[in-house]
């Protein structure tokens, strides 16, 4: 069971597709082009199934995030620290501004509100870790 970083790491290395590629914040917004001619995202909200089936990582993410519900986890288990070490960097690839695809809907604010909560709300309540 997932206690540690590394070990959530893990888990989400082995639920990504293969391919998977991870880059680091700097590579990002090192390599984003700046006015890449895009057009905005004007279709308004994005459902989860939409984004899942554009970016079939989120499900992958969400598999891994679901794992982490065993009832056995160590009293200092922090799902925050783990969102914001782990999970949330990997989103930002994924979806939102910076991610670096060229779909207007997965760049979005839309879509990234939406895998946002999707995700965030996937992980269990922390036991006692004092992160509230």
């Amino acid at each position: 069971m997932c206690s540690t970083i590394a070990e959530a790491n893990r888990i989400e290395r082995d639920h990504a597709p293969t391919g998977f590629r991870v880059f680091s914040m700097a590579d990002l917004f090192a390599n984003k082009p700046k006015g890449d001619g895009l057009p905005p995202w004007n279709g308004g909200a994005v459902a989860w199934d939409e984004l899942v089936t554009m970016e079939p990582q989120l499900k992958a993410m969400w598999d891994a995030i679901r794992l982490l519900r065993s009832p056995k986890r160590p009293a200092s288990f922090c799902a925050n620290r783990i969102w914001y070490d782990v999970f949330k960097p990997r989103l930002t690839q994924l979806v939102g501004w910076s991610c670096p695809r060229k779909n207007p809907a997965l760049r979005s604010s839309k879509a990234w509100d939406t895998a946002y909560r999707k995700l965030y709300d996937a992980l269990p309540d922390c036991p006692d870790c004092g992160c509230f």
